[in-house]
């Protein structure tokens, strides 16, 4: 059996023990901000991970995925510890709300590494990590699409410049993903990295992974079982459970990617679905008028994937209207090409 005891605060596992209980960050002028936190610390010696949803609570497969995760998962079947925040922000989760917080109109995606003296997403985000994701040897950020998105599934992990550390990142982002993955440099034209947990939490030495699956405020079971996947693959890996990860097929390495705005205001017909390739001069969508009449003829400006459309069907003038990845096949890489199986 292991021997450390796990503590986040007062909620204390010792090993081969289950604890669950809140971590209050702060208060609003009615209740307490808690976050739920629980620990299944397992019987036999192995590395620590820590799972997280809620950081955008209205991107619910993430959130059901480490739900259905921890009630799985008993001690006596488990080498090492899982640290579980199923739901990051209770405050998004009650409202309904993408993207914002209710309480300070913060991103906390954008937010870290947060401040201890600052407003209640700057004091949860550098709670979350000083507190909860610093104590594990890995992390997992569960996302999806948020509310207005339709998102193609992928991983992503911001490359550190240390090797022992990026190549268990890559190794993560290629087991969790089902085609798609990112390696985000600091200047990165894929994402905004900057202030974003996973980031940060690279930057404390955890291997810490973005792993995105879902659209729009639903709970599709593809997307569900996209992160169950996902994360089952990375313990298996880690060798915290038993069993051999599988890698389905080829992967795809994103390099680059691009925005197709519109330019007139209307009702938008989309000729494309999330995931479709899309080759350079492809008319991917019409706009028309409110008497009918076709305004703009939509194309795209190269080749790509549709990795993110805006469900929205009235644009404005600017409005984004899909976002394709720039892919190249990625090659084969020593930390997973043998558990690939082609299909």
């Amino acid at each position: 059996m292991s021997d450390e005891t796990i503590r986040v605060r007062d909620i204390v596992a010792a090993p081969g023990e289950t604890a669950r209980g809140f971590l209050t960050i702060g208060e609003t002028p009615t209740a307490p901000i808690n976050v739920p936190v629980v620990i299944i610390n397992g019987e036999r010696p192995g590395p620590t991970l820590c799972l997280t949803a809620g950081v955008h609570a209205a991107e619910y497969p993430g959130i059901d995925a480490v739900l259905r995760t921890i009630q799985s998962l008993k001690p006596a079947a488990l080498s090492g510890a899982i640290i579980a925040v199923p739901v990051v922000s209770m405050q998004m989760f009650q409202n309904r709300s993408g993207f914002l917080s209710p309480i300070d109109g913060l991103n906390l995606n954008r937010t870290a590494p947060g401040r201890a003296d600052g407003t209640i997403s700057e004091i949860l985000v550098r709670t979350l990590l000083t507190e909860v994701i610093s104590l594990a040897h890995y992390h997992i950020d569960c996302h999806g699409g948020d509310l207005g998105e339709i998102l193609w599934p992928y991983a992503g992990f911001s490359l550190t410049g240390k090797p022992e550390i990026d190549q268990h990142g890559e190794t993560l982002v290629r087991l969790y993903t089902p085609r798609i993955f990112a390696l985000y440099e600091d200047a990165t034209t894929l994402l905004p990295t900057t202030g974003s947990i996973t980031n940060a939490a690279a930057r404390l030495g955890v291997v810490s992974i973005l792993a995105e699956s879902g659209s729009n405020g639903t709970l599709n079971s593809e997307d569900l079982q996209t992160h169950l996947d996902g994360i089952q693959n990375v313990m298996r890996y880690l060798g915290m459970i038993e069993g051999q990860p599988i890698v389905r097929g080829d992967r795809l390495r994103a390099r680059e990617q691009f925005t197709v705005n519109a330019t007139r205001g209307g009702l938008i017909r989309l000729n494309i679905e999330i995931g479709e390739s899309v080759r350079a001069g492809q008319e991917v969508a019409e706009i028309v008028n409110v008497f009918g009449d076709v305004v703009e003829h939509v194309t795209v400006p190269r080749d790509g994937i549709a990795r993110l459309i805006w469900a929205a069907k009235a644009v404005n003038t600017g409005d984004p209207i899909v976002k394709c990845w720039v892919t190249e096949p990625a090659a084969p890489f020593p930390g997973t090409e043998q558990y690939r199986q082609t299909i």
